[in-house]
């Protein structure tokens, strides 16, 4: 179980920020923190390459924990779901995506050996598992997050209590990025709340949360099919569904996954495809998860990028072409280029971000 004691002084910054915490699925490039310049080196959530309008764009348009009839008893920390991956101690898995626009991204997954408790009002005591994320760019460990995975035995549908998560610099040192716990404060007077990540009986059509802070990770998912046979490179997959995941604090966050059974996702149009799994079968050459952890002991030197453009010179440039106020400065790797990633709240409430080459000024793109 993590120190709460350190993660209670931890929460309480991160939880004051106006951006939201980096999604499980996103590639964060962080290298170091400039704050000599009072702005940060970090990466973002990269969209999953859905250009769809959003079909759905409020909470309530997906169903939530109080239609879902959770109690504490029936709340286990492992068990297996017909289309998720085994929530098991020791399973492993890893997805890859070598296009990219921040470089090859490789995002492994494993089930550690711990549990997170909980006591939630409605709903009482009980264990989750902690599941690892690791987040990696051409080789690079750029992100660490904790999150905590729970199954209901009596309908086996997977649900998520929170996460914790750490971007890590180029000494490869963990910086506290974010949390949020279900039944913790979530500003505006809320409470964040459980995600349900796959429901025991996949029904085309169903929605619901898949994420539960208001302020840090807010998202519904919607089942869009079923039937679909695909093939990744650990492997082809039949009888699989696809999933459509809908940011609600972003609403140009779509990202649609493909789940199979026994081996859960095996393609993401943010995170790339299945290559290796502990739950395969051992005639499959995928299921040799010996490469994950291994990128870890092997980290690559990293140079962190000059700029030869202001960040206040960037601003200047973004507001030329989208007028607002300016929320975060950032620089982060996009499209192949280093940028200021400059955050612009404009006057009718919506957010956009406007990438900047930290090298020439030249605006590279817009999100």
């Amino acid at each position: 179980m993590l120190n709460k004691q350190i993660l209670d002084k931890q929460m309480k910054p991160a939880n004051e920020r106006s951006d939201p915490l980096a999604r499980r699925r996103a590639a964060l490039t962080v290298a170091t923190v400039l704050t000599a310049v009072g702005f940060a080196f970090a990466g973002s959530a990269v969209a999953g390459e859905i250009k769809d309008e959003p079909r759905w764009k409020q909470g309530k348009d997906f169903s939530s924990v109080k239609d879902w009839n959770l109690k504490g008893e029936n709340i286990v920390p492992h068990g297996v779901n017909p289309l998720y991956y085994p929530i098991v101690l020791g399973h492993k898995h890893a997805h890859e995506r070598p296009d990219h626009p921040d470089g090859k991204y490789r995002k492994e997954t494993v089930i550690l050996n711990d549990t997170e408790d909980f006591d939630l009002p409605g709903i009482g005591k009980f264990k989750t598992a902690v599941v690892q994320e690791e987040e990696y760019i051409d080789g690079v460990l750029t992100q660490r997050a904790l999150n905590w995975f729970a199954l209901d035995k009596t309908t086996n549908s997977v649900y998520v209590f929170g996460e914790v998560s750490w971007e890590i610099n180029e000494e490869g040192k963990p910086i506290f990025a974010g949390t949020w716990r279900a039944g913790e404060p979530d500003g505006d007077g809320t409470v964040a709340e459980p995600g349900l990540l796959m429901p025991g009986t996949f029904t085309i059509g169903s929605r619901y949360l898949f994420d539960g802070s208001r302020s840090m990770a807010y998202g519904g998912a919607e089942n869009m099919e079923a039937g679909i046979e695909i093939t990744v490179p650990a492997g082809t997959f039949k009888n699989c569904v696809r999933v459509r995941e809908q940011g609600l604090l972003n609403l140009n966050d779509i990202t649609d996954k493909t789940w199979c059974p026994v081996v859960g996702v095996v393609l993401d149009t943010s995170d790339g495809k299945l290559v290796v799994s502990s739950a395969l079968s051992k005639d499959n050459p995928a299921s040799d998860v010996s490469s994950i952890g291994k990128l870890r002991d092997n980290p690559v030197k990293y140079t962190p990028p000059v700029a030869k453009i202001s960040g206040a010179e960037a601003t200047k440039i973004a507001l030329e072409l989208i007028p607002g106020r300016v929320t975060s400065l950032t620089i982060e790797r996009k499209q192949g280029k280093n940028v200021y990633v400059v955050e612009i709240r404009t006057p009718g409430g919506g957010e956009k971000d406007v990438f900047v080459d930290i090298e020439t000024g030249k605006i590279v793109g817009t999100d």
